[in-house]
């Protein structure tokens, strides 16, 4: 047998999703998840610094971290938004690493291949020469239906950086073929 032959019929895939998880649960796993309008004006708390700016809710303070480029969407962990989730009681339980001091980026990623982030190299970056790279520990996936990327991942990227108050900008790339890299510029 030829290793063609072993391959499952073209669409197979996307369908043993489909029965897999049932009607809804193909809606919501196969689905985009949340996006936020990226661009926001960011103002981090950082180690020196006062605290953040102050945001309406936990979305409109989520869409000021958020940024996106290519297949990459990444959100800046910040206690802007963190302290305006549901629990503000756990939310250093929910959220260890950054109360540790280290910087942590949510990210999303949309390949029209499959990708495996904890095989790519992230390349953190700020204004003042630090550069720090990292692989997520670890990564959850599904695939897409319609047009446009068909592989969905999302992980926690944490890097040996504590931002400083002096950084003017903070940069993230994605070290894999389709790249990706979002800039977040700092007052």
């Amino acid at each position: 047998m030829t290793p063609a032959s072993r391959r499952p019929p073209r669409g197979t895939l996307p369908l043993a999703c489909a029965l897999l998880l049932g009607g809804a649960g193909l809606t919501a796993a196969c689905e985009r998840g949340q996006t936020y309008k990226s661009g926001g004006s960011v103002t981090p708390t950082v180690s020196g610094a006062g605290g953040g700016a102050a945001y309406a809710n936990a979305e409109a303070a989520k869409a000021a971290f958020s940024r996106s480029n290519g297949p990459l969407t990444a959100v800046l962990e910040d206690v802007s938004w963190i302290r305006l989730e549901s629990d503000a009681a756990t939310a250093e339980e929910r959220h260890p690493d950054y109360f540790k001091g280290l910087t942590v980026i949510d990210v999303e990623l949309y390949t029209m291949n499959f990708a495996r982030p904890t095989e790519e190299t992230y390349l953190l970056e700020d204004s003042l020469g630090a550069s720090v790279s990292t692989k997520p520990a670890s990564f959850k996936s599904s695939i897409q239906g319609g047009v446009g990327p068909k592989f969905f991942s999302s992980f926690l990227l944490v890097f040996s950086h504590t931002l400083s108050k002096d950084a003017r900008w903070l940069r993230l790339t994605r070290k894999a073929d389709e790249g990706g890299a979002v800039t977040w510029q700092l007052p």
